[in-house]
């Protein structure tokens, strides 16, 4: 484990003190919890740095990572694989190394570390900890060119919500939190991002129950950071909170709230963002209004949403028969510059396959690729889809007929009558290529099994140079993305017996290795 070197390393731990279904909320009146509300900006940048303690590997800091292959075992048939995860270990891959948000489980919630791996030889050493500056739970990680990190979190309060709390404008500190950390590990803001929100504009939508029903995902571009997450509403007038999407934009040298929203997606269930060089490009995958997988351009001005996906069944329905993937841009094509996986059912109908309800047919991968000019496009036309596309499907998508045009990537139907792909990743590798990742699962009496991750290395139009392949006995992250390591792509898992980290590699040729980062 090259401990010789890891004594040489100059590892600082930074200790900083931290002031159902579709998540909608129905609940009689209760006190409301003991959170300071507050009317200031949000903006801190007079968080004092901490001091520093050398520590040399993983096992020192005696941390308890999320154990995916313990702790998220849920199967396609479940009800929690309808809705995003929220992140648990969040990878930054930059150089020969990679920047790690981690939850620590090892004395409750919110507490998580920050930490710095390079390449030493075969092995992967910790070069920087820190104690993360969080609220309750991790909700994203970016890095920018400089090396500076952008730290999200979010409270916890799924048992604080109910229909008088918060009340209609009520804004409130430690709801949602945006941190800078600069390469040497000090703080250059601290925004407290309800307050920032509500100083930035005019009655902006509340911060509330941050992740509900989904996950977050975090962006930095274009001298921004963008961080998109699933909320509850303010109550209807039946008294319900529903579940959305809501985007904040913050300028990445001040942490100042730059933009209140994106687009519309209510029933957001999953998330991705990544900044394209023009503006941040969401995808979503919406269950209502609209029902489809969904994307966008937000630059100065927004682009709006458009389908890339319709989704079978009625609106708002929860069950999407559906689970988002990522998507990524095609550099090398005159017309299409983007390229989006995700898996869902082949069947056109909603009727439940034998016993299991959530289930209505085999769940493939496939991918569908759209214009690198789809703004220009008419947004309720597929005329941004590309349709030479080999693949269609016809559904009932809340109440109206839609065609999909797309390519199937797996074909489960021929290999198995129950075998479906779950938890499907995409990594971008250079030259158009990319690795996707994914589960597969099979019936098994009453349930359904695990039957490994699997990998495919293909090109921009979907065609496979290598696989698919089983490589791997570890379940991959549902609530964490893939990355690209190596010239191939890898995914992280912890240990929460050992407390140790996990790398897995797969190449391109999908030769697979995993590494103990102890």
């Amino acid at each position: 484990m090259h401990l010789a070197l890891r004594s040489l390393l100059a590892v600082l731990v930074l200790s900083l003190g931290c002031g159902d279904d579709d998540g909608s909320t129905s609940d009689t009146t209760t006190d409301a919890p003991d959170r300071d509300s507050g009317s200031a900006p949000g903006v801190d940048g007079g968080t004092p740095d901490p001091r520093p303690v050398p520590v040399t590997t993983v096992g020192e800091l005696g941390l308890r990572p999320f154990d995916v292959n313990q702790q998220d075992l849920v199967g396609p048939h479940q009800h929690a694989a309808m809705y995003g995860k929220t992140p648990e270990i969040v990878v930054e891959a930059s150089g020969d190394g990679f920047d790690v948000l981690l939850q620590d489980h090892a004395d409750g919630a919110g507490d998580a570390w920050l930490l710095r791996f390079e390449r030493d030889g075969d092995d992967y050493v910790i070069v920087r900890a820190l104690e993360a500056p969080i609220l309750d739970r991790i909700m994203g990680l970016a890095r920018d060119e400089a090396g500076n990190l952008y730290v999200a979190s979010g409270v916890d309060e799924a048992e604080d919500v109910t229909v008088d709390y918060p009340a209609e404008n009520e804004y409130r500190s430690g709801v949602v939190r945006v941190v800078k950390v600069d390469p040497e590990g000090r703080i250059a803001f601290d925004t407290d991002l309800d307050l920032a929100r509500e100083a930035a504009g005019d009655d902006p939508e509340q911060l509330i129950k941050p992740m509900v029903a989904s996950t977050a995902r975090m962006a930095v571009g274009g001298g921004r950071v963008a961080l998109v997450h699933g909320i509850n509403t303010p109550p209807d007038g039946g008294g319900v909170r529903h579940q959305k999407a809501i985007t904040t934009h913050l300028d990445a040298s001040t942490g100042d709230v730059v933009r209140l929203s994106s687009m519309w997606v209510s029933h957001s269930f999953d998330q991705r963002v990544f900044h394209d060089g023009s503006g941040f490009m969401e995808m979503h995958l919406g269950d209502a209004y609209p029902r489809t997988i969904v994307t966008g351009r937000i630059g100065e001005e927004s682009s709006g949403s458009y389908a890339l996906f319709h989704i079978k069944g009625s609106t708002g329905a929860n069950n999407t028969h559906t689970r988002l993937g990522d998507f990524a841009p095609i550099e090398g094509d005159a017309d299409f510059g983007y390229l989006a996986l995700f898996a869902t059912e082949r069947a056109e109908g909603t009727d439940p396959m034998g016993s299991h309800e959530r289930i209505a047919g085999i769940r493939d991968l496939a991918i569908v690729r759209y214009r690198r000019d789809f703004e220009s496009t008419d947004r309720d036309s597929d005329a941004l889809l590309d349709s030479a596309m080999p693949d269609s499907m016809t559904v009932s998508s809340g109440g109206e007929t839609s065609t999909n045009t797309l390519r199937w990537l797996t074909d489960h139907q021929e290999e198995s009558a129950a075998t479906h792909a779950e938890r499907p990743k995409l990594i971008a590798l250079g030259d158009d290529t990319y690795l996707v990742l994914y589960e597969r699962w099979s019936l098994a009496g009453d349930g359904y099994d695990f039957d490994g991750s699997w990998a495919m290395h293909i090109d921009h139009r979907g065609d496979a140079h290598h696989g698919p392949e089983r490589v791997s006995d570890s379940h991959l992250p549902r609530g964490d993305d893939a990355f690209g390591l190596e010239s191939g792509g890898a995914w992280l898992t912890g240990d929460q017996d050992d407390g140790e980290l996990t790398l897995h590699l797969v190449s391109p040729d999908l030769d697979y290795r995993a590494i103990v980062l102890e």
